[in-house]
């Protein structure tokens, strides 16, 4: 852990935030800028004595202090007094203002204080940029009433936004939703973050973009909820931060979108439970020859064209397999019936998946493809044996557990 002086995050504050002017007179602003720091972390007065102070303007321990004291505080040859540091902390506040001051800020300013604390160590993306600042502040202080003076970020270290984090990369499969480059890579050490966590609905639209935007899907109530964030690489987000586009929005929205169908898809087909005798049939695919094409299919079932519209590849695939393999699926479902595997009841939980696939409004090759993998993760099979999976989800075509003939057109 690399440790931080407060001398080093007060330069950085001041570097990325402070008015042009102040920095024309150094010995003067940076007293007021820290004052100024002080007065967002500091919450409204809640008694009549805290409204007496605000009044004097002596609520901000720091508004008494001579301009060469607050330059030593920020300089670091003075730590903020205990008694100071505990007055401060009896008031601080929820953080809303202070978060504000650094969302509202230039976007370069904030990606400077965001590589600034990356590089002593700081988990910290755009989208917890002033939480993270909060915090430090507020760890600063703690150490102040301690008589300590530097922070690391074991001082500040949230581990349930560090659970939400890695949740949302493992959402998108540790691949950026926008270029699809690697979200975490390895280093010599350690695993290195290479993302940033943004706001889906962007911040910082006008109201014309905000009209826009809302045209594709509408911002949530709550900016900060989990539906409205999602990690990108770097690159990705900062430009996604300074010029976010309709096109990467919609982009975004569906991969959302794919992320809450496989959520609420496996929590219902968690409770489906195939046959356990199934993976034999799976694996004895790979070894069976297929009919030749010209063979009848002895079953009175509907044509596939009847239940695959429109979508010609799907159904040429479907009518590949079920000509080729359908007989033999039959027949080999038929040799293992008996007390360790029913038909019905693996046609029936099919055809239970396939109405949850169907109701989260997906395609019927979204459907298809959905099925064959979820048979091949309910069986723990190796990607090997994807197309044996696709193979018998089009058995269940032909068989009527999957797709209905009233879809045709």
């Amino acid at each position: 852990m690399i440790n931080m002086e407060f001398s080093d995050f007060f330069d950085i504050m001041w570097t990325y935030l402070a008015d042009p002017e102040s920095k024309e007179s150094n010995k003067e602003g940076r007293p007021e800028f820290l004052k100024n720091l002080i007065d967002m972390l500091i919450r409204e007065p809640q008694t009549e004595e805290e409204d007496q102070k605000a009044e004097n303007g002596d609520l901000n321990p720091l508004n008494n202090k001579e301009a060469d004291t607050i330059n030593k505080y920020c300089s670091g040859s003075r730590k903020i007094p205990k008694k100071d540091a505990k007055d401060i902390l009896k008031r601080i506040s929820d953080g809303n203002r202070f978060f504000e001051r650094i969302v509202f800020a230039a976007p370069g300013a904030k990606k400077g204080i965001r590589d600034e604390l990356r590089k002593r160590s700081f988990n910290v993306t755009s989208a917890s940029l002033g939480k993270v600042c909060f915090d430090i502040m507020k760890a600063f202080l703690e150490k102040f009433k301690e008589g300590k003076s530097s922070v690391t970020e074991s001082d500040i270290a949230d581990d349930k936004k560090n659970v939400t984090y890695l949740k949302l990369v493992h959402d998108v499969q540790f691949k950026c939703p926008l270029c699809g480059r690697e979200l975490i890579t390895d280093g010599d050490t350690e695993a290195i973050a290479g993302y940033d966590v943004v706001h889906i609905f962007p911040a910082n639209l006008s109201m014309e973009g905000k009209a826009e935007f809302s045209k594709i899907k509408k911002a949530p109530e709550n900016s900060d909820a989990l539906e409205n964030k999602i990690p990108l690489c770097l690159n990705c987000a900062n430009l996604y931060l300074e010029n976010p586009t309709l096109k990467n929005y919609q982009t975004l929205v569906n991969e959302k979108r794919r992320i809450d169908i496989e959520h609420k898809l496996a929590k219902g087909l968690n409770q489906l439970t195939l046959e356990d005798n199934l993976i034999k049939a799976i694996k004895g695919l790979k070894e069976i020859k297929p009919d030749k094409i010209t063979n009848s299919i002895s079953y009175d079932a509907h044509k596939i064209e009847e239940k695959i519209n429109n979508d010609y590849p799907l159904q040429g695939a479907v009518q590949f397999y079920v000509m080729g393999y359908y007989n033999k699926i039959r027949d080999q479902f038929s040799s293992m019936e008996g007390n360790s595997f029913s038909f019905d009841d693996l046609a029936t939980t099919i055809k239970l998946a396939y109405i949850k696939f169907k109701r989260e409004g997906l395609s019927q090759s979204e459907v298809f493809n959905h099925l064959a993998h979820w048979i091949l993760d309910k069986e723990h099979l190796e990607n090997d044996f994807i197309e044996a999976a696709r193979i018998l989800v089009a058995f269940f075509v032909q068989n009527c557990e999957v797709f209905e003939v009233e879809n045709a057109q």
